[in-house]
């Protein structure tokens, strides 16, 4: 089943063997896609950057080499290997888009970005900072762990396996395999990448001792003194990610920091009074400059706090189960950045016990220590401070009304415990997504990618001047903008945008998940978007965070006029 769509690996761009000339494939077409040049040289072949011409996008394609091509039983391999990488789906994990044979040539296709892996930046005597060092870490703990969890062979971490983006960010490629698994056993692999981030971080560039201290540990070789886990580095990566981590790379300039700033104590100030007079607005506009008050309006932050009764009786549940439900309120939009932001003030202004945040909205199982912070008290702060001045991230539209992202499922919990709801279970909420008809989608049953916001237009690292001719949107948008994308209760946003926790929990291989529910902006599966009201994924960790999940509250009883 596909997941949440991963964040895009870029193809390695390591050279090609040495002394391989350009293949006669680069300015042909083969199936629909035109080879624009070779990156790379694999164990199976050629890796080349091609253009997916019916959609306009580029890819990152693998052919399967000449000899293989005719060796029946490695090309039998070499399909399996594609066949059990689609089934992979995970945000950082390199996502394949499809495979086919064309003009006696084997191929399958998977995402592409512009970036060099850890193997070519040693070879080329290229550094990482501490940043990317320690994110390079956490996306092969998620990855790798993830693909652990789903008893799936693949091939061993190397350094060509980590790629960086030219957006810093590093992302993990599909390792996956059919058939046994060549991989070494679990510490071995953490040990091996402690090595490959090392090596491509040397000693003098790292500042920060409790990052050495993490990288040391990771190669120690006696199993009682190293990691024994993926889980368990990931844990530890979490816990240095504030101190390591700055405000990422799109920090706001002096000037947009004092324009926020003075925008947040503007709207505190207004929570003393219920009505802002004529006069009070002159003097707000002479204190902080008209430029202050035209970010104030480009937030424009509308009500999108309404619920929809989701009325009792009977509907059709995934395949064809009759399940029958009481009477229930669902969110009619994705929980905003401007909502929970209120969550979080709401946290910081009534401290509990020793000045920490109060904890009476936590989980009983909530991990120790935990903020609910999206991601990290500092990357909450860059893209609420874009959301508040209408700025782009990445080029990326955001503002208050944009779908609040980066929350896990405990947080997730604790924001509708606080607004003294809750989180609907998955069958409410395909209940409300799909109506009594059993219909594919929220709309109908015929598939109109203008209705939502899928992966149809998604792109990793969108330019200045790049477009997103289908819906819209690269990434996500505001949760009231796509309203083809509504049930036949006029629930919105349900099919796209983000994937969304449920209060659901399942078993998969002897350990219990949260369900999640609904397609994203970066669901596909098989190159197509995944937006179906029957599609869920069991899998991700509670404390998985991401820019493409979010999520909306539920009630059993009517909300509070």
């Amino acid at each position: 089943a596909a997941g949440p769509k991963a964040a895009p690996a870029p193809a390695a761009t390591a050279p090609s063997a040495s002394g391989v000339d350009a293949d006669d494939l680069v300015g042909r077409q083969l199936g629909s896609y035109r080879i624009l040049r070779r990156v790379y040289e694999g164990k199976w072949g050629p890796t080349y950057e091609a253009e997916q011409v019916s959609m306009g996008r580029t890819v990152a394609m693998q052919v399967l080499a000449q000899d293989k091509q005719d060796d029946p039983i490695q090309k039998k391999q070499f399909i399996a290997n594609a066949s059990a990488k689609a089934n992979i789906q995970h945000p950082v994990i390199l996502s394949v888009y499809e495979a086919g044979e064309a003009d006696g040539h084997c191929y399958f296709t998977h995402e592409h970005v512009d970036g060099q892996s850890l193997e070519a930046m040693q070879k080329s005597g290229m550094s990482i900072d501490e940043t990317t060092a320690l994110l390079a870490v956490r996306i092969a703990a998620e990855g790798l762990g993830f693909i652990n969890t789903q008893k799936v062979a693949h091939s061993p971490l190397r350094a060509s396996s980590i790629l960086v983006g030219s957006d810093k960010r590093p992302r993990l490629a599909n390792l996956a395999l059919h058939g046994e698994s060549e991989a070494p056993d679990t510490q071995t692999e953490i040990r091996e990448l402690g090595r490959i981030v090392s090596d491509t971080m040397p000693p003098s560039l790292v500042t920060s001792g409790r990052l050495q201290k993490l990288l040391s540990k990771m190669r120690e070789p006696g199993s009682e003194s190293g990691f024994q886990s993926w889980p368990a580095l990931l844990q530890a990566v979490k816990a240095l990610e504030p101190k390591i981590i700055p405000a990422d790379a799109f920090k706001l300039g002096a000037q947009e920091q004092a324009a926020i700033r003075a925008v947040e104590a503007a709207r505190k100030a207004q929570k003393k009074s219920l009505i802002l007079g004529v006069a009070g607005m002159a003097s707000l506009l002479i204190s902080i400059g008209v430029a202050v008050w035209f970010i104030f309006l480009r937030t424009n932050e509308r009500d999108t706090s309404m619920m929809v009764k989701i009325p009792a009786g009977a509907f059709i549940f995934q395949d064809g189960e009759k399940v029958t439900l009481p009477d229930f309120y669902i969110g009619k939009y994705e929980v905003t950045i401007g909502q929970y932001a209120r969550f979080l003030e709401a946290l910081e202004e009534n401290p509990g016990p020793g000045g920490k945040p109060d904890a009476q909205y936590d989980h009983p199982d909530q991990p120790k220590g935990k903020t609910h912070y999206p991601r990290s008290q500092q990357i909450w702060k860059t893209y609420y401070g874009r959301a508040q001045a209408g700025q782009p991230a990445r080029f990326v539209p955001i503002d208050l009304n944009s779908p609040v992202f980066n929350v896990d499922w405990w947080d997730a919990y604790a924001y509708a415990k606080w607004k003294g709801r809750r989180l609907p279970t998955e069958q409410e909420w395909e209940k409300a997504a799909r109506g009594t008809d059993g219909r594919k989608y929220p709309w109908g049953n015929e598939f109109d990618p203008k209705k939502v916001n899928s992966a149809a237009d998604y792109t990793a690292l969108p330019g200045p001047d790049t477009k997103a001719e289908v819906d819209g949107y690269f990434w996500w948008s505001p949760v009231d903008e796509i309203t083809g994308d509504k049930s036949p209760y006029g629930v919105v946003g349900m099919a796209g945008n983000l994937n969304e926790w449920t209060s659901t929990w399942e078993e998969k291989d002897g350990t219990k998940f949260p369900v999640l529910r609904g397609g994203s902006y970066r669901s596909n599966e098989n190159g197509k978007p995944q937006v179906s009201t029957t599609f869920r994924f069991v899998g991700l960790d509670p404390e998985v965070s991401l820019e493409a999940i979010g999520f909306r509250i539920a009630s059993d009883t009517p909300p509070k006029e």
